[in-house]
């Protein structure tokens, strides 16, 4: 071994004993744990080493064979070398590494990158320097002079890309081919501030440009310089001078639609001229120009349509026919290609194209005619959808899917209109039961509704890859929600009364719950919130009759209650448990307006009924619900009533009760009765101030009694029923308020009797071992003994105070001393462990 040797220290490799804990000679720690994790490191470093050698061997064995010459060869063989170990035994032969390019260092810019820059930099100067140029000297040069400018810089500019190109320097002549087709633009918009193009519109300079470009572009794209590749960049600006040819037609011609097909048909020649000659560069930017230029002409084309949909603009001006041409370019793709999916996505598109080119005069008639026009034509492509074979299916979903939409847009604005019909209605609670629709008049044709919704729903199902029995079950129930909904709308879209959507609106939802009930999983949560939403949509909607929401309201709270209560699906149970309290609360608060009790006291038969639905389904999401519903109905009734301090105590004394209630009654909400403690001490300090009573006994000595005999009956009944859930509010009750007048005078009768209370609570509950009077009388019987010698402090001499303050500082040194030696004694016992 020649670093891991036991027998000398590693650090002055000194002689070591047999047995030493430290080296005698520099004290080093050779049984250390450090030390033990050096010596396997060293032992590592050893196994290396042994390693290199053998590798080092061989190599040199087998150089040394492959320079013997061959008649030394065939003399005595030398014996082989000793076997090297595993890791190092030679690989596979590989082939010899190609030099690797200098790489940038992070951050910084490549090696490649330095000529690209340099001569994009460059092309874009010469550009700038030829224009500013021929802005300076144009005027001075006559037209020989002009021509022979332009030219010498064009021919100039391309010679020298295409030579340098063939040296091999790609980089350059791409940069200086940009230059050249530059220049040549700027000789076309030269000759034409000239007047060589003639005087035609303004368009005529940049249509010419584009072309001249585009079929430069083309050119030099094809050419190829000895065995180099082709030149990208005017391949590239080909199909930027299509699109430039196309701005330019614009404005030169009134007959835009002619153009820009006569120039998409010219981009898909090079198209394909491209992919034949396999020049994908030249093949997507045409590719790119044709799709911008036919998305503007079938845009163009459609605009005119719509904007005037007359058989004489559609047929006789053109923009029929244009479209019909762009629907069979669509197809051109799929056919050139020859790819199955192109193909048909291009015929959806032309059958779309088609359909609306078809229908588009429609628009000009009334909103009957155009609803059943759409109607008609968006259900039979969703048949032919649903009877095409699967592998051309594909062909009937575009148009299906623009059908739907319309038809949707339509329902849409039909619903827009019955909620506007139902806002004329007077407000809340103030109309009978009677109360009717008027206006204004429908929009669209209230009776094509429910057939759209249906062709919507049907689209759906054809659409969903499910088509086993259940699939087409869950689809029929959806069917006959949305037809149910949609009846509510068409009804509410007639002078009809309110009762009559609200009816239709409130057996839909009650059909969905129906639904929800039969079924499992998330089908089950889907139709129960379907329900609970439409039941909710029906409540509101029943608003302007007391009556009717009422009723209404009524239903919403049987279905949530039902949902909360006896449904199997946990997330249907907890929509219900959610649903159930505002949906009682505006029931009862509807009818509160039947009766016609007023609003003032409106917020205790809401917070009582609420309460007795948490009481009999204590689960969370039901306590919450109530919670926040009887805390909202609150404030309506506190600021409309004429004695708001007698409603706020009574509704925190319902509250308080309903509290403890539920403690009692439930195991697991033991520590509500703190709740109900604290509500029942807030209702009697409110009714207290309210009716500036100066005895609070009265009034709080019957309602503990109350609390202490049902808790006492509760512990008797439920041996696991403890007494501060039992008793603690009773005790309460009974305590503090007189507390707080004891507090403000010490000196009375009222602290004698409190006092001498408490004294029998503490007795009473450490003799029968209960907690709540022992805590309670102890607590309160402390503070007022506190209060009775809070008059005399003064009368005590200072030193006492200061004898006392610190008799305290001395105890807590001590105590603070002694942990912290209990704490070094017990560090000091973990150091001796091994």
């Amino acid at each position: 071994m020649r670093y891991a040797d036991p027998t000398l220290c590693p650090d002055c490799r000194s002689a070591l004993p047999r047995g030493v804990p430290t080296c005698p000679t520099c004290q080093l720690l050779v049984r250390h744990p450090l030390a033990i994790r050096l010596f396997g490191t060293l032992q590592t470093a050893d196994t290396l080493l042994v390693q290199l050698r053998s590798a080092s061997d061989e190599f040199h064995a087998v150089g040394a064979r492959q320079s013997v010459p061959a008649g030394a060869a065939q003399g005595a063989t030398p014996p082989p070398p000793p076997p090297p170990p595993a890791s190092a035994l030679p690989g596979p032969h590989r082939a010899p590494v190609a030099p690797v390019a200098p790489v940038a260092l992070g951050g910084g810019v490549g090696f490649a990158s330095v000529p690209k820059i340099l001569l994009g930099l460059g092309a874009l100067c010469l550009l700038v320097a030829a224009l500013v140029f021929l802005a300076v000297s144009w005027s001075a040069l006559g037209v020989g002079g002009r021509t022979a400018v332009l030219a010498g810089f064009t021919l100039a500019a391309g010679a020298s890309a295409l030579i340098l190109h063939r040296a091999g320097l790609r980089v350059a002549g791409e940069s200086l081919i940009v230059v050249a087709l530059g220049m040549l633009g700027l000789d076309v918009l030269g000759a034409g501030a000239a007047g060589w193009l003639g005087d035609g519109p303004d368009g005529v300079v940049t249509l010419t440009t584009g072309l001249v470009l585009s079929a430069a572009g083309a050119a030099l794209g094809l050419v190829r310089v000895g065995d180099r590749p082709r030149l990208v960049a005017p391949q590239i600006i080909s199909g930027i001078g299509l699109l430039t040819a196309y701005l330019g037609a614009m404005d030169t011609t009134d007959h835009r639609l002619l153009a820009g097909h006569a120039l998409t048909v010219l981009g898909i020649g090079v198209v394909l001229l491209a992919r034949s000659i396999s020049l994908p560069a030249l093949m997507w930017s045409h590719l790119v120009g044709v799709a911008l230029v036919w998305t503007a002409t079938a845009g163009i084309a459609l605009t005119d349509a719509i904007l005037e949909p007359t058989l004489d603009q559609l047929w006789l001006r053109g923009s029929g026919w244009s479209l019909l041409a762009t629907a069979a370019l669509m197809l051109l793709p799929g056919v050139v290609v020859r790819e199955r999916t192109m193909l048909l996505a291009g015929a959806s598109c032309a059958a779309t194209i088609l359909t609306v080119t078809a229908t588009l005069p429609s628009i000009d008639t009334d909103a009957a005619t155009f609803g059943l026009v759409a109607l008609g034509v968006s259900a039979a492509w969703v048949l032919v959808f649903g009877a095409l074979p699967t592998g051309v299916r594909a062909i009937a979903i575009a148009p299906s899917i623009v059908g739907t939409v319309i038809l949707f847009g339509l329902a849409l604005v039909a619903g827009g209109v019955a909620f506007a019909r139902w806002v004329e209605i007077e407000s809340a609670f103030g109309s009978p039961l009677d109360v009717g629709l008027r206006r204004p008049d429908p929009v669209t044709e209230p009776l094509l509704l429910v057939p759209s919704l249906v062709v919507i729903v049907v689209f759906l199902a054809l659409l969903s890859p499910d088509r086993g029995r259940g699939a087409l079950r869950v689809w029929a129930q959806a069917l006959t929600l949305t037809a149910g909904v949609g009846a509510a709308v068409t009804l509410a879209s007639y002078d009809v009364l309110l009762a009559v959507p609200v009816t239709a609106l409130t057996l839909t939802a009650l059909a969905a719950a129906a639904f929800a009930l039969t079924a499992r999983g998330a089908r089950a949560a889907g139709f129960g919130a379907a329900a609970l939403v439409l039941a909710a949509l029906a409540s509101i909607l029943a608003v302007p009759s007391s009556t009717l929401t009422l009723v209404v309201a009524g239903v919403g709270f049987l279905v949530a209650l039902g949902f909360a209560a006896v449904a199997r699906d946990r997330v249907l149970k907890v929509l219900g448990g959610l649903t159930t309290a505002p949906a009682l609360a505006l029931a009862i608060g509807a009818g509160v307006d039947v009766a016609a009790a007023g609003a003032a006291w409106v917020a205790i038969p809401i917070l009582a009924g609420v309460g007795v639905v948490a009481l009999c389904l204590p689960r969370l999401e039901v306590e919450l619900s109530a919670i926040g519903t009887a805390l909202v109905a609150f404030p309506v009734s506190l600021a409309t009533a004429a004695d708001a301090g007698g409603l706020a105590a009574f509704w925190l004394t319902v509250a308080g009760c309903l509290a403890c209630a539920s403690a009692l009654l439930h195991e697991s909400r033991r520590s509500v009765a703190w709740a109900g403690g604290v509500l029942l001490l807030l209702a009697s300090w409110v009714r207290l101030a309210d009716l500036d009573v100066s005895d609070p006994e009265p009034y709080t000595l019957p309602l503990a009694a109350l609390l202490l005999a049902f808790g006492l009956w509760r512990m008797r009944k439920d041996d696991a029923v403890g007494t501060a859930e039992a008793l603690l509010p009773g005790l309460t009750l009974a305590t503090v308020p007189s507390l707080i007048w004891v507090l403000q005078d010490p000196v009375s009768i009222r602290a004698l009797v409190l006092g001498t209370g408490c004294l029998v609570l503490s007795i009473a509950g450490a003799a029968l071992r209960w907690s709540a009077p022992l805590l309670t009388g102890a607590t309160v019987g402390a503070v007022v003994v506190v209060r009775e010698i809070g008059a005399y402090p003064g009368e005590i001499p200072r030193w006492v105070w200061i004898a006392l303050a610190g008799m305290l500082l001395i105890v807590a040194g001590i105590t603070w001393e002694r942990r912290l030696l209990e704490l070094r004694n017990a560090a000091g016992f973990l150091g001796r462990l091994r």
